[in-house]
Parts: C-alpha cells; sequence; structure tokens
C-alpha cells in the first residue's frame, strides 16, 4: 500500500484552452458524444516523496476502459473526488467493474446495488461540473472460477439488462501465482470453464468483453494466452468487440488476439522501463484496435509507479505511449489519440 503521507494531489487552476476535439455531451450519465472541446481542462499533479509530477494536456479526449472505482483504499481516492480529477485530466469516459464475488459488499450485494451506487457517484460527480458518462461490465475474475456456480452465472446475464451494463468482464485465465498476497492460480480447467460460460454471454448478447490473462513467471510457452486463444476460437469473439485488458505482452502475441478480432488496452504497466516490449507492441498494434486503461487502483505510470493509480493518470499513459509510438512510425500524435478515442467510444460509448 501507498504511504499516504506521501501522496498528494492538488489543482493548479489556469486559463482554459481549446483544442476543438470531440467529446461527450451527456443527455444523461449514457448519453452521446457531440462535438466539443477541451476548455474545462486543468493542470492536475500528482507527487510522490519529491518527484512532482504534471499531468500532460492530452492530444484527444480520454477514455479509461478499466478502472475498479470501489477498490480504493486511501484516503485521498473518494470516488466522487476521483472522476472530478479525471475530468479536470480530460477524461471523458470511463468503465468501471463489478464482480459478483469479489465485489459484494453490503452496500453493494448485487449488480443492481453496484448500479445504483455508480449512480449516485457519477451524479454527485456531474453536480459539480465533471460530467462523465460511466459504465460497468460484469463478470468473474479468474480467482473466483472455483465459486462460479449457476445462480452466480445468472446474476452476471441478468446484470446485462441493465442500460448502465456496458458488457461482460474482467473474465479470463489467471496462471500466475501471486506471491504478494499469497494467492494459489485456480485449477486451470475450472478456469477455462467459467471463461467459456461467461464468454458465451457475451456472444449471445452481443456485448463487449474484457479479458484478463496473464501467465506465471518464466512461462516462455505464454499458457493462458494459449488456452485463452484456444476457448475464443471455440466460443467465438463477440461481434460488438473483445478486449485485452492491460497488455503486458509482446508484438507476437498482440498479433495473435488481434487476428482473432481483439482490441488491446495498454495501462500504465507499459510505460515501467523493463517494458520496451510492451511498447514496441503498441506501437505496431493496428490503429483502430488500441485503447487506453488504467486498472486504478493498481499500477500508476512512471513517473509515480507506486503511489495509488486513479483515473487522471491516463493522461499520463497516454502521453508516454502515444509519443513513444510516434517516434517509432511517424504518425502524428493526435491522430493517435483522436483513434484511440474514437475506438473507446465505439466499443463503450
Amino acid at each position: 500500500m501507498t504511504d499516504n503521507a506521501d501522496v498528494r494531489a492538488s489543482l493548479v487552476h489556469a486559463d482554459p484552452q481549446t483544442t476543438g476535439t470531440v467529446c461527450p455531451e451527456p443527455d444523461a450519465l449514457t448519453g452521446t458524444a457531440v462535438l466539443d472541446d477541451l476548455a474545462d481542462w486543468e493542470p492536475l499533479t500528482f507527487a510522490k516523496k519529491k518527484k512532482v509530477l504534471e499531468l500532460p494536456r492530452p492530444q484527444a479526449l480520454l477514455f479509461d476502459t478499466h478502472a475498479h472505482l470501489r477498490s480504493f483504499w486511501g484516503e485521498d481516492k473518494n470516488p466522487v473526488d476521483v472522476l472530478v480529477r479525471a475530468y479536470q485530466a480530460g477524461v471523458r469516459g470511463l468503465v468501471t467493474l463489478y464482480d459478483p464475488i469479489a465485489d459484494k459488499s453490503e452496500e453493494t450485494p448485487d449488480a443492481a446495488a453496484f448500479s445504483a451506487w455508480l449512480q449516485g457517484v457519477a451524479g454527485a460527480a456531474a453536480a459539480r461540473g465533471a460530467i462523465i458518462p460511466v459504465r460497468y461490465l460484469v463478470g468473474v475474475h479468474p480467482y473466483g472460477a472455483p465459486d462460479y456456480t449457476d445462480a452466480i452465472h445468472a446474476q452476471v446475464e441478468d446484470a446485462l439488462a441493465d442500460p448502465l451494463c456496458a458488457g461482460v468482464g474482467e473474465i479470463g485465465l489467471d496462471y500466475h501465482f501471486d506471491a504478494d498476497d499469497n494467492i494459489e492460480a485456480a485449477p486451470h480447467d475450472l478456469q477455462m470453464h467459467a471463461m467459456a460460460r461467461q464468454l458465451e454471454l457475451a456472444v449471445r448478447h452481443n456485448v463487449p468483453v474484457e479479458l484478463h490473462l496473464r501467465n506465471d513467471n518464466g512461462d516462455d510457452a505464454r499458457e493462458a494466452h494459449a488456452d485463452a486463444a484456444r476457448v475464443l476460437e471455440q466460443v467465438g469473439v463477440p461481434a460488438a468487440g473483445c478486449v485485452l485488458h492491460c497488455f503486458g505482452e509482446d508484438h507476437a502475441t498482440m498479433e495473435r488476439f488481434v487476428r482473432l478480432g481483439c482490441h488491446i488496452a495498454f495501462g500504465g504497466a507499459a510505460t515501467f522501463k523493463r517494458n520496451d516490449d510492451v511498447r514496441e507492441a503498441f506501437a505496431a498494434c493496428p490503429l483502430d484496435r488500441l485503447l487506453l486503461e488504467t486498472d486504478c487502483p493498481y499500477m500508476a505510470p512512471e513517473p509515480i509507479r507506486g503511489l495509488e493509480c486513479e483515473p487522471a493518470m491516463i493522461a499520463q499513459t497516454a502521453d508516454v505511449l502515444i509519443y513513444d509510438r510516434a517516434d517509432r512510425t511517424g504518425e502524428l500524435p493526435r491522430d493517435i489519440a483522436q483513434a484511440i478515442w474514437r475506438s473507446s467510444i465505439a466499443l463503450f460509448g
């Protein structure tokens, strides 16, 4: 966990500037996009001990395609405040998640209660001027595969009738032994069964699905990705879209899933110094398949890695990855950023 004494987020008010990009002006929390600009953008800084980062002004509007709004632990991470800061940083769309097993609580015993909670948070942020269409995905993480029952399956399917529910996720395969939390990977056959059942729901209801795929350390064969590819080939890829969330693999793995019809979402970990192969995959990925995310509260980008991540920080991730790709390909940063925004809206807008 982050030492909150070392963390602060402060706003520096400045005269607004206009970029003339496309952003959502919602009729309601799930409204559609119209022409607007980033006139409400404000410089936002985050500090980690002696490191102070001012988030860059985005090249286009930002969409966080994977954020855990109920998982923050810091006292400065009230979800309403988090959405307000995200808006000030240029975020104009966000997808969060509800897991009927892992996220069940007294306040959110089911997806309907989570949806009501989310509407309340988004409404409170909107009342402060931060109008961000926020939707959620429903699904059981591979950690929950041993507890994936018919009753849980019914809960996932029922939630898809909620207009605020954008699809299924995060589902998939996690073959990694988590030494930090002493979590053993669930039996692979159980994980594949739970993934296949939930993927079938996404195919049948024609809604997007987000996949969590993680190999064990040192697994050069990338078994989780190989098994997931087989499940996709057998069950199908939803016409509405399939996203590999928090992509941390190489160029070849990216290409394999793009050929299957997937989008590839990159987060803060792609900015880590050791992950040049991930940045290479970002640069090589077809422009119309690129997405960005935070996976907050995890994996804040460099140079504030180690802080509790939040959606506003996607501005830093976008800046690093987009300019790195532009250096490699010669594309214009603005064109890359706008393509990512359009793909995000097409999937979840």
